[in-house]
């Protein structure tokens, strides 16, 4: 084909053919051969398509100039992440490679029970303490290199004792205690060490978390009682895939999406489940009581390791929880409540997470708790400072 040059006042040619137009509508006549015509119904469309695309694109542009960007999705769901029909989801068992989110870089290998670190038998060595961590990214060590989880820092820390990471990133206290009795269990620990973050609470009254990802959940029956729902576990349907699909390279398509439902549908929460107002953290203190009875079946004691990052609770607080787990005899380390807690200097910068040096300030509070044999023991000094904060 041809260069496209002027060829009068009104008339491009491409190669052989002249496309000429007027004010009133457009034409083509040839400068040899056939005449072909632009104009009518297809021409308005046409018109309409690409100035439509133009102001679709000029949208995108402002957005994210603005910093409304699309939904960011971070690397650990599209390659670490396999479905599970009664979790939801699991770390991928043999995966191994790098993990970037733009925060940071590390090293991730899952072994062939999903745990991450190293292969490790159900059986217990002889003579050694088994301390079993479970709960979500803060367990599992999102951000920081497995050496430097607080579970490899206790293990190097603590004589004779082996720490398992059974944590999943993702995980709300749900989860967590479904995989205690699906698995926890079989490793026989005698610590039960529960990562507890800001954002479980409320997830334990969701049913599709992170956009297309559907979990089990539990509701409560008039007694108080524990009630499983959503299992098996469905997987997202390809509608809801292509519409995540958009909303994570558009900004215009997140816009749009939060402006026809009034929120970003991230989450979805169970029509019957959403916290009571009056009593908003009652289920997921029955769920920690639950974890407790559970790591109790298995001949192991249950520590609480607390943080409010990512706390976004409609009602109640961070501190309210904390304070009704203690009411309820739970042994619970608030960490960021605590002497030393720096959260500049041991949080990543623009994530949140812990970073090595706030797992190694996790690792001594719990390596203090454990290593004087005593599971439940803190120090009456650091144990009164927190429960007056």
């Amino acid at each position: 084909m041809g260069e496209a040059r002027r060829a009068g006042a009104n008339c491009w040619l491409l190669g052989r053919k002249a496309l000429c137009y007027s004010t009133a509508e457009m034409t083509a006549s040839a400068a040899s051969g056939p005449v072909t015509t632009w104009g009518g119904r297809a021409g308005r469309i046409a018109l309409a398509a690409a100035s439509f695309a133009m102001a679709g694109v000029a949208l995108e542009v402002v957005l994210r100039l603005l910093g409304a960007g699309p939904v960011p999705v971070n690397p650990d769901q599209r390659s670490l992440w396999a479905h599970h029909p009664k979790l939801g989801w699991t770390s991928r068992a043999g995966y191994e490679g790098t993990f970037d989110n733009g925060f940071f870089s590390i090293h991730v290998a899952i072994n062939s029970r999903g745990l991450r670190g190293d292969e490790v038998s159900l059986q217990k060595p002889v003579g050694v303490r088994r301390v079993l961590v479970v709960g979500d990214s803060f367990g599992w060590g999102f951000g920081v290199e497995q050496e430097d989880t607080f579970g490899a820092r206790l293990e190097r820390a603590l004589p004779d004792t082996e720490v398992i990471n059974g944590a999943v990133s993702g995980y709300s206290t749900d989860q967590v205690l479904l995989w205690l009795r699906l698995e926890g269990r079989q490793y026989a620990p005698d610590v039960v060490v529960y990562a507890l973050s800001g954002n479980d609470d409320i997830m334990n009254h969701m049913q599709v978390a992170y956009w297309t990802y559907y979990k089990p959940s539990y509701g409560l029956d008039r007694h108080a009682g524990l009630l499983l729902q959503g299992v098996p576990v469905p997987k997202a349907g390809l509608s809801e895939r292509l519409r995540h699909s958009l909303r994570s390279r558009s900004a215009v398509a997140k816009a749009l999406e939060i402006a026809l439902l009034g929120h970003e549908a991230s989450f979805v929460y169970l029509a019957d489940s959403y916290p009571d107002p009056s009593d908003p953290h009652r289920l997921t203190v029955a769920l920690v009581n639950a974890l407790r009875s559970e790591a109790h079946r298995a001949g192991a004691s249950l520590v609480v390791v607390a943080n409010s990052q990512f706390w976004f609770s409609p009602s109640g607080s961070y501190e309210r929880l904390v304070a009704e787990l203690r009411r309820a005899s739970h042994d619970v380390v608030d960490v960021e409540s605590l002497p030393g807690w720096e959260p500049t200097a041991m949080q990543i910068p623009g994530d949140g997470h812990w970073n090595a040096r706030g797992h190694a300030f996790v690792a001594q509070l719990l390596a203090e708790r454990l290593g004087a044999g005593d599971d439940s023991a803190l120090g009456e000094d650091r144990r009164d400072k927190t429960q007056t904060r």
